[in-house]
């Protein structure tokens, strides 16, 4: 899973750093209901960023709160 995690981020590092700031502005409207990051109209740039604001999102309901120190005996 690792090798597959880092040739897909290789693989989106390297789409993003070829888009122009033309292609990265090119917008389209989006179905809001599918997602609570996604917003009635989105550029590319906000696609690229929204996995980011997908993934934290998840991270944080997953994170797991270390005890209080006085209940780690």
């Amino acid at each position: 899973m690792t090798a597959l995690l880092d040739a897909v981020i290789g693989s989106l590092q390297r789409a993003l750093a070829a888009e122009t700031e033309r292609s990265l502005a090119w917008s389209m409207y989006m179905p809001t209901g599918w997602d609570p990051y996604f917003l009635p109209r989105m550029s590319v740039l906000d696609v690229y960023h929204f996995g980011t604001q997908h993934f934290d999102h998840y991270r944080r309901q997953l994170t797991l709160t270390p005890p209080p120190p006085s209940a780690r005996s």
